[in-house]
């Protein structure tokens, strides 16, 4: 089984067409093959319920078992974007009682524990890309979570839920890490202020005092989000997506991107750094050509933004100003700064 779902996702990976496939054809091509290959009985309606009515409503199938909803899967083209939809099927399986849920495209399988507390975003627990991530890795993840066998067995839900567990471990851990950092810094104990002593002065032959050791660690303060919008200096990551800074050409509106199909208006964009910045979102405002922050529903130039997130994470000050393109990504990890020079290049500003 596990082999032929390996074999399966390459030959997806290789067919020029797969994103212009519409829901249908999404549910016949990829959907209900990779069920098939999962164990599931894609011919018996009481197992692989197509159409499930929820409340005067549809989830697209219910994996069940034992005359059982175990698994809700909601689904869409493979162009689609996947945003807006989660709200609607967490509702129907939370007032089910399904603690599995799926919501895809045919290419990206966003998987929540809809029973969980917290909005959509905290539910969701692991996303599988099947272009993007190893065809090996994305069959694993597939067996681990939506095989019928696991389902059956409890192994499924089990798995989820480590998964689940993990991920709030990590982000919590990336919480408190700036916040222990200020602690540290501003209240130093003698152990670390000896410590940055006496590796200054092997570094250089001089000691410096308690006092400039104390300053200098003042220095390093992370600033809260509420304070950084006052502070004029650009900061930027240490090791940002590219090596090199924007290069300066034509500027390219967030309504041009619209106008040429290649975001929408509204769509939610996320910061490129996933693993410290994974709850940073924003959405497009074309009009205004700002996005809305998530957080606090403000306002902000794309790099102003960028700007605000990476001091609010710590990254070290630079002399450079922040690309704002180049940090800023769609759902399916195209970036801004890729998508400007599509416009740019229908424009003729490229050569």
């Amino acid at each position: 089984m596990f082999d032929q779902i390996v074999t399966f996702i390459e030959n997806l990976k290789r067919n020029p067409n797969l994103s212009k496939f519409d829901e249908a054809s999404t549910k016949q091509a990829i959907i209900l093959p990779i069920l098939h290959l999962l164990g599931w009985n894609t011919y018996n309606i009481d197992e692989v319920t197509p159409e499930y009515s929820v409340e005067n409503r549809r989830v697209d199938y219910s994996l069940r078992l034992n005359d059982t909803n175990e698994v809700f899967i909601e689904a869409k083209g493979a162009g689609a974007s996947l945003e807006n939809h989660e709200e609607q099927l967490l509702d129907y399986a939370f007032r089910q009682g399904v603690e599995l849920a799926a919501l895809t495209n045919g290419i990206t399988w966003s998987l929540y524990l809809p029973t969980k507390k917290g909005d959509w975003k905290a539910r969701k627990f692991y996303t599988i890309d099947i272009i993007q991530q190893e065809s090996r890795d994305a069959a694993q993840k597939f067996t681990d979570l939506l095989s019928k066998e696991n389902v059956l067995s409890g192994d499924a839900l089990q798995n989820a839920e480590s998964i689940y567990k993990g991920r709030l471990k990590k982000v919590k851990i990336e919480e408190t890490l700036p916040q222990a950092w200020n602690k540290l810094i501003v209240e130093p104990d003698a152990l670390l202020i000896d410590l940055v002593a006496e590796t200054t002065e092997k570094l250089c032959g001089f000691k410096p005092d308690i006092d400039d050791v104390k300053k200098f660690l003042e220095r390093q303060y992370t600033e809260p989000l509420s304070r950084m919008e006052e502070v004029s200096e650009p900061w930027t990551e240490e090791t940002p997506p590219r090596s090199h800074p924007l290069k300066k050409a034509g500027r390219v509106s967030l309504k041009e991107l619209v106008d040429s199909g290649l975001i929408r208006d509204g769509q939610t964009l996320y910061f490129y750094n996933t693993r410290p910045f994974s709850q940073e979102q924003a959405t497009i405002d074309a009009k205004e050509n700002k996005l809305i922050y998530k957080t606090d529903g403000r306002p902000y130039a794309i790099s102003k933004l960028a700007e605000i997130l990476l001091r609010k994470h710590g990254f070290k000050h630079d002399k450079h100003g922040v690309a704002g393109p180049l940090y800023w990504k769609t759902y399916d990890g195209k970036l801004l700064n890729d998508l400007n020079e599509k416009v740019r290049t229908q424009r003729g500003d490229r050569k």
